[in-house]
């Protein structure tokens, strides 16, 4: 890549101004909630019987500061903790029906800010930004599904 700011600097840059600009819509429609939060609702949505500590291995973060995160998550009803039927002392996190309502208008802020931001972006250049973002995310040689949780035994 020919430019005079490297590829890793452009997409941190983006990277922050998306996230500022998704913080703002979350502040308008009066949410008080960040990326965090939003990310942990996604993954326990999309991961039944979600344990912290396999969030902190997931997400690469010490298990204290998912603690504080799940904490401000439980203490606005949004995700509650239950006891594991198989291990007793293993605690699921699991989304309450408030989360799964919070979640679902966080999603729809996403997506009118993916909208907003894709605006005087023809389809065609949508499709090859994909395409290359696909490209170097595999280029990184990181297995990362979205959403999905690697889940390995924790002893």
């Amino acid at each position: 890549m020919n430019t005079e700011k490297p590829l890793t600097y452009l997409l941190g840059l983006t990277y922050n101004l998306i996230i500022i600009k998704l913080q703002q819509s979350f502040s308008e429609n009066n949410i008080d909630l960040n990326k965090v939060h939003y990310i942990l609702l996604n993954l326990i949505s999309s991961n039944p019987n979600l344990t912290q500590q396999e969030l902190a291995i997931h997400l690469q973060k010490d298990k204290s500061l998912i603690l504080r995160y799940v904490e401000t998550l439980i203490e606005k009803s949004l995700v509650e903790r239950t006891i594991d039927d198989d291990d007793k002392r293993k605690k699921n996190l699991i989304l309450t029906p408030k989360g799964q309502d919070t979640l679902k208008m966080l999603r729809n802020i996403s997506r009118q800010l993916s909208d907003e931001l894709l605006t005087g972006i023809s389809k065609d250049e949508q499709e090859t930004f994909l395409k290359v973002i696909q490209k170097i995310q595999d280029n990184t040689g990181q297995n990362f599904e979205l959403g999905k949780i690697n889940r390995c035994k924790i002893n």
